[in-house]
């Protein structure tokens, strides 16, 4: 199916169950479910959405599965838990069951069971984009090709086309639909058509939906129609809210400023903002994970020919070297592979010899034995970072033990010079 076809009226929708024929067990079974369905929707119209959860739980497992088979394509739970959500009418109900769904498939069954109702709002649009972006490692070909996605998506453009969404919903939906470029690229035309609502709302985002919002449009590496005027108006908000930004807010902004600026992208206005996040960043730095460190220094990074270094390194890259270094003994190997490389690499570009955190990474490497199953552009990134910045003799070995490992891998001096732009330039 296309994921531009027409919306469809909101209107009560059918089944989506399957009609088997029915013996005699079966037909108990449907009288026992309409028997049940009657009870619970009298609890249901009277209950908070607490008691409608418990009632939607009891009856979903106890009403039995008259259907052996569930429609081509649809994975669908027992006809009991079906009729149970159906009788569900607090929308916080609904909000709930969608975001508490642990699969793509889950997300969509849920969707489906009340997309053609009067009370599936922007809410519930949003909740279930967010939803299957954080679950987007399960999605299927059947989820992106299912009449319910299909469903959803043209929700979405109807409540775009009434301009009905708010400041959080938007930016939560453009996040979700750039999150998922890679596993939903048919998502991706959506983009544009949210750009007239970014524009509408900018004015009423805080810092979480700043940060969003950032975090999208550096991701999707393009501009997406976004004017000079919308990005003045996010660096005016971010001014307001500059206290509220979180460590990961503050990792997002820096990270996608320094994106943005090598882009081209109309964010001149907001540049003027950053210098008077760098105390906020410097008063979070403490409690920064190691792949908000890598962001904030990577965007640093990138953003030293348009922003004084002498203003970053005053307190900010000194707090978050010190970070590091308190904090790497406890890294995951994951961290060391993903996290390190960009730290260190950061710290190169600037020029900026810090050799109690060069050391520190040194020794836990060599400790952890990492190198051997470190990414590729990680390994030239060291590789590179520790040649550009520092060649102290202590090193040595360290820097051996990168050489060593750069030629049984076959990388090249070209390659490992060329990891310094990052690895989305270098993996292209």
């Amino acid at each position: 199916h296309s994921l531009c076809e027409p919306r469809l009226p909101r209107t009560m929708g059918a089944s989506r169950g399957c009609a088997p024929t029915m013996g005699r067990r079966s037909a108990a079974g449907v009288l026992a479910v309409g028997t049940g369905m009657v009870f619970a929707r009298s609890i249901l119209l009277w209950a908070p959405a607490w008691e409608q959860t418990a009632v939607v739980q009891c009856i979903g497992a106890s009403l039995p599965t008259f259907c052996g088979h569930a429609a081509p394509g649809r994975r669908s739970p027992s006809i009991g838990r079906d009729i149970a959500m159906r009788a569900v009418t607090d929308p916080r109900e609904i909000t709930r069951l969608i975001s508490t769904s642990e699969t793509a498939a889950a997300v969509l069954d849920t969707v489906g069971q009340f997309v053609n109702r009067s009370t599936f709002n922007q809410i519930h649009v949003s909740t279930a984009f967010v939803k299957l972006a954080k679950v987007q490692s399960t999605i299927e070909q059947r989820d992106k090709e299912s009449a319910t996605m299909i469903r959803l998506v043209n929700e979405l453009r109807y409540f775009l086309s009434k301009r009905s969404l708010t400041a959080q919903i938007s930016a939560n939906i453009f996040w979700a639909i750039v999150s998922m470029e890679k596993q939903m690229p048919q998502l991706m035309p959506l983009v544009p058509e949210l750009m007239p609502m970014i524009q509408l709302v900018a004015k009423d985002m805080v810092a979480q939906h700043i940060s969003n919002v950032m975090w999208a449009f550096a991701r999707c590496k393009i501009d997406a129609g976004a004017s000079e005027s919308l990005f003045e108006t996010l660096a005016e908000r971010a001014f307001l809210h500059a206290d509220a930004f979180e460590e990961q807010h503050i990792a997002n902004i820096f990270w996608a400023s320094g994106k943005l600026h090598k882009c081209g992208a109309p964010i001149s206005p907001f540049l003027d903002v950053l210098p008077m996040l760098l105390g906020v960043a410097a008063q979070r730095a403490h409690a920064m994970t190691a792949q908000a460190i890598a962001n904030t220094l990577w965007g640093i990074a990138d953003l030293r020919h348009v922003v004084s270094i002498t203003a970053f390194d005053r307190d900010l890259i000194p707090r978050l070297a010190d970070a590091t270094i308190k904090k790497a003994p406890r890294f995951t190997d994951r961290q060391f592979e993903l996290a390190i490389p960009e730290i260190v690499c950061a710290f190169a570009k600037l020029q900026i010899q810090h050799r109690p955190l060069l050391k520190t990474i040194a020794t836990l490497c060599q400790k952890k034995g990492v190198l051997m199953n470190m990414n590729d552009w990680g390994l030239c990134a060291l590789t590179w970072s520790y040649a550009e910045v520092i060649q102290d003799a202590e090193l040595s070995e360290f820097r051996k033990g990168l050489r060593e490992e750069v030629a049984r891998r076959g990388l090249s001096e070209e390659r490992i010079s060329q990891s310094q732009a990052g690895p989305d330039v270098w993996l292209l």
